[in-house]
């Protein structure tokens, strides 16, 4: 009887859990804490992802000229800066790029530039009273 009468007294010690509350600040310290250090981990995973992959289409998009594309080049830098016959029985002749802006340059400081449409006169500006205004008759 002795043995039972101990066991109802006095402090539990083996009760098998802790009897104290939770420390709530430190929870939700650590809580947000946590949050943090996620939201930064994705960010910086995001940040690299993207990183990544602007130095692959830079790499193997951007970067290579190809062959076919240095030889468009190549023509259009010849077509542009070198004399050609078009069609010699009509007598046209392809110039230089830069001849070409000499000439033209020339052509509008004397005057003889060619526009093939009518040069129409500026309509005045009015106002909105004006259009309101009925015709006179």
């Amino acid at each position: 009887m002795t043995e039972h009468a101990h066991f109802g007294t006095g402090s539990r010690t083996g009760d098998g859990y802790d009897r104290h509350d939770p420390n709530v600040r430190f929870l939700a310290l650590f809580g947000s804490a946590l949050i943090v250090v996620l939201v930064l981990v994705i960010l910086g995973i995001q940040y690299y992802h993207d990183r990544v992959k602007e130095q692959q289409i830079f790499i193997k998009v951007l970067q290579p000229e190809s062959q076919a594309l240095k030889d468009l080049r190549a023509r259009e830098d010849q077509e542009l800066h070198t004399y050609q016959y078009i069609n010699r029985e009509k007598g046209q002749v392809r110039l230089p790029i830069e001849r070409a802006m000499q000439l033209l340059a020339a052509e509008h400081a004397a005057g003889r530039t060619f526009y093939p449409v009518k040069p129409y006169p500026v309509k005045p500006e009015t106002t909105p009273q004006e259009e309101n205004r009925a015709p006179a008759r």
